[in-house]
Formats: structure tokens, C-alpha cells, sequence
């Protein structure tokens, strides 16, 4: 077992093995578990709560998200992006391959620019699987390009009380609301969004214009 001296070992073993994802999976399973990870991504030497950040984004699962999201707050910059990538990977994990396949599928779409097929594509993972936050996340992604924003709202707010921690889905409140003219709600979402994650620097300069325009009035 690597974990008896993690530091050196762990960020060797990503760095020798990083052009080959699978491998690399199959090594850190091996040879770490959560526990050793999550204890890793709080340690003060940042190259090790970056290699731990890395390896959690492919090999994590939902138990380790509470460490991740307190690693946001790092004091390393590295780690907490490490984090955030983490979050999303774990969060586009359903339990169920084809249902990840699909949501795969409808991310393709919206970067196709095919929303309303995209919307279809994310309305069959929801209906094969209702309690998986990131189809309704996507959803409202893909409802927000179509400029359907009541759409877009519902399935934001359906993906928070699904994932209380999801701040993309908050941030993504906001777009709305700034878009309807409701500043103050548009506000709130995003404070939601950076209490969760601080490192969002688009959201907190929406947040100082949106002051600013309520200053103005």
C-alpha cells in the first residue's frame, strides 16, 4: 500500500500515469481508499491536496463531496480547482452507466448548439432516473439557451433541493433572474452559489454590478 508515505507516492504515481486514465484508476484503487484521499486533499503540503483532488475526481464517489466541498476554501488554488473538477465529475455520475451515457450524450448536444434535442436527451435521463440532480442541471442549461426561462428556473430549483451543495445550479438561478429583470432574487441565487463555492470570480463580479445597478436606481 502507497499510503504508508502518500506525498511522494501519490503525486508519482499520477504524474507517471496521467496519459493513461484507466490505468491510473486501476492504480489508485488499488492502492488508496476514500479515506486516505479525503485525509490527503486537508493537507498542508499542496501538491499532495492537488494530487488528492485529482485522484478523487476519478475515482470518488458521492461519500467524499463534504471534503471536496470544504477543499473549495483551500488555501491553495490548485487544490480548490482540483476540488471544483472533482465535484462536477462525481456529480455527472448517476449509478447507472447508461444514464451517465446519455447525459454524456446531452452535454455533446448543448455544445452542438442542438438545445431543444439536448432537452429531449436530458427529459429521458430524468424520467429513467427522477432523483438524479445533474439532468435536471443540464436541463436548465439547455432550457436557459432556448431562452424558456420559467423552464430553466424549475429545473435549477429542482436540481438544489436535490443537491443543496450544486452551485452551478444556483449561479445558473441567477442567469435567469438577471435575464426577467429580478435583481434581487438574481442576488440571492448567487450568494447561494458563492457561499458554496467562493471561487466562482465571474459570479462575484455579477454580484458587484448588480449592487452597483440597485445603487444607481
Amino acid at each position: 500500500m502507497y499510503n504508508t508515505n502518500g506525498s511522494s507516492e501519490l503525486t508519482k504515481l499520477i504524474f507517471k500515469n496521467s496519459a493513461n486514465e484507466e490505468k491510473l484508476k486501476q492504480l489508485l484503487i488499488s492502492n488508496y481508499s476514500e479515506a486516505d484521499l479525503t485525509a490527503y486533499l486537508r493537507s498542508k503540503d499542496p501538491l499532495l491536496g492537488r494530487a488528492a483532488g485529482f485522484a478523487l475526481r476519478l475515482i470518488g464517489s458521492s461519500e467524499v463531496i463534504p471534503a471536496l466541498i470544504d477543499a473549495l476554501r483551500d488555501d491553495d488554488r490548485g487544490t480548490r480547482f482540483n476540488a471544483e473538477y472533482a465535484l462536477w465529475e462525481i456529480w455527472s455520475h448517476s449509478g447507472d452507466e447508461s444514464v451517465d451515457a446519455m447525459l454524456e450524450d446531452g452535454k455533446n448536444l448543448l455544445k452542438n448548439e442542438a438545445y431543444q434535442q439536448a432537452v429531449e436527451c436530458f427529459t429521458t435521463v430524468i424520467e429513467t432516473n427522477p432523483d438524479f440532480a445533474e439532468g435536471y442541471n443540464q436541463r436548465a442549461i439547455a432550457y436557459f439557451m432556448l431562452e424558456e426561462w420559467s423552464q430553466s428556473i424549475r429545473d435549477c430549483k429542482r436540481t438544489v433541493a436535490l443537491n443543496p451543495n450544486h452551485f452551478g445550479a444556483f449561479a445558473g438561478m441567477g442567469h435567469v433572474y438577471v435575464r426577467l429583470g429580478k435583481i434581487d432574487e438574481a442576488l440571492e441565487a448567487y450568494k447561494q452559489a458563492l457561499v458554496i463555492n467562493p471561487n466562482l470570480i465571474s459570479i462575484a463580479e455579477a454580484v458587484l454590478r448588480l449592487r452597483g445597478q440597485l445603487q444607481d436606481k
